[in-house]
């Protein structure tokens, strides 16, 4: 596997495990103290009393504030064994919201390691004009929302602030329980590095509290929310459910796997396991199958990323959503290969002359390698500029060992002509496209654009690199 594709796999890992996209950076030292789960994260004080009728936005009420506990467990991977476990903060801090009736509430934090998780709520009377004689103008018509997000040390230091693109308080994302409504925000962990592109090692033990305030946008104005105090606590340990040391090692004539530890966490897991290669360029995931004494299975795709060892990586992963008792294993499906044998395919222009939002189907085969055939099954275009080729891999055999696959082949990170240097497009005057292919499982797809496509009467696509999957079909035994 090339150097530098490390990155590529943390954004992958945290947009598998990230529901929205928000960060802040702070930083602090290590903790001895262990967190104890004391208090409930249900509001003490009474809110307003407001007709939810009168709201043009149709939010969903609850009766009970376990239900609203549930929308929460719902949504966030891992919460109610993170709540289990006392791994979760309760702040109780509320805050007035400038020129509204109403205040907003921290209720409760879990900074998981890959993502700090803050459940808050709005005094619907927040979301009013005040004093407004007219009825129909009274209440908000779109959704409010959180414009971005600031905290700063008690000390005065280490201010840092997250603009998003408007997170909106829409109904679907929230739930109504007494004159409240509850939202979430999801924002990356407390490292020394601010910002998404993370190595999950940076993340440390710490507990430590920080003035936190949000920027809320309600009606056409936006407005800070006064600062609160709010505990982040973060243990490494205390996330493990279970550890396992796999003393065995599988090999073909490919490849050689040993997995040498798997760690089973609350809210993010990974595989150690050294993979050796002859003559061959590793791809950039295996995929396996988690498997518990009970009998249910937790397909996950191991991204693979380097490590200071050569041949030696590590793959992260979302936990499984039950805490595993008895034995268990791990079964290794399939590790991805990556081939430079190039193929290429024309296509008549004929149909999308007209310049307007075209999508033509084909089911041709345009290629064959590794016993799949390479079948075009679509082609879209936009506005004669842009264009998209669906492909579909079709296994010839129902059990092959090895097999074409859709895959992303540059890193996630990299650079927009480094992510399409494997996919050339020629039309037949001449002028020369690059494009980008990426995929998954039996289907791929390949994007370009450019003005010389309204003229071509045909183009040439060669793809440069294709993925392919090469059955390993082993399990480990990970409680030897």
């Amino acid at each position: 596997m090339k150097k530098g594709t490390n990155k590529s796999k943390w954004i992958l890992i945290v947009v598998s495990l990230m529901v929205l996209a928000i960060g802040a950076y702070v930083y602090t030292g290590n903790s001895e103290e262990k967190l104890a789960l004391t208090t409930d994260s249900k509001p003490m004080r009474k809110a307003k009393s407001v007709d939810l009728e009168e709201f043009p936005l149709q939010w969903r009420e609850v009766d009970t504030f376990e239900q609203v506990n549930e929308f929460y467990e719902e949504r966030i991977h891992g919460l109610s064994i993170a709540r289990e476990k006392g791994l979760t903060v309760r702040p109780q801090e509320s805050t007035p919201i400038p020129d509204k009736d109403g205040r907003m509430q921290i209720n409760e934090v879990w900074h998981s390691g890959p993502t700090i998780h803050v459940l808050y709520s709005i005094d619907l009377s927040a979301l009013t004009r005040k004093d407004d004689d007219d009825e129909e103008a009274k209440y908000l018509i779109q959704p409010p929302s959180v414009e971005s997000v600031h905290i700063e040390s008690m000390s005065g230091s280490d201010k840092q602030s997250f603009q998003q693109h408007s997170q909106p308080l829409h109904p679907r994302d929230t739930v109504v329980f007494e004159n409240r409504v509850y939202g979430l925000l999801q924002i990356p962990p407390i490292t020394e590095k601010w910002g998404y592109n993370f190595d999950p090692h940076d993340v440390k033990d710490y507990d430590e509290e920080f003035l936190t305030s949000l920027s809320l946008r309600i009606g056409h104005r936006t407005v800070e929310t006064e600062a609160v105090p709010v505990r982040y606590v973060h243990d490494r340990d205390e996330h493990v459910l279970q550890s396992y040391t796999p003393d065995e090692v599988y090999s073909d004539d490919v490849v050689t796997v040993e997995p040498t530890s798997v760690n089973i966490g609350v809210a993010s897991s990974y595989v150690k396991m050294k993979i050796e290669i002859e003559g061959r360029e590793l791809g950039q995931s295996v995929h396996a199958t988690i498997k518990t004494e009970e009998g249910s299975e937790h397909p996950v795709t191991l991204y693979l990323n380097e490590t200071g060892e050569e041949n030696v990586y590590e793959a992260w992963f979302q936990p499984v959503s039950v805490q595993m008792k008895g034995a268990v294993s791990l079964t290794l499906d399939s590790l991805q290969i990556q081939d430079a044998t190039p193929y290429s395919f024309t296509v008549d222009m004929s149909p999308f002359k007209e310049h307007s939002n075209e999508s033509v189907v084909l089911n041709e085969k345009v290629g064959e390698a590794h016993n799949t055939n390479i079948i075009l099954e679509q082609v879209d275009s936009f506005s004669g500029t842009n264009m998209n080729l669906q492909l579909k891999y079709e296994p010839q055999e129902p059990d092959q060992k090895e097999k074409v696959v859709g895959a992303q082949l540059a890193p996630m990170n990299s650079l927009q002509e480094e992510r399409e240097k494997f996919v050339k497009v020629v039309t037949n005057e001449g002028e020369t496209i690059d494009a980008n292919l990426w995929g998954h499982d039996k289907r791929g797809d390949i994007h370009f654009q450019s003005p010389e496509l309204k003229n071509a009467r045909e183009i040439t696509v060669t793809v440069n690199k294709m993925v392919y999957a090469h059955k390993l079909g082993h399990t480990f035994d990970l409680n030897k």
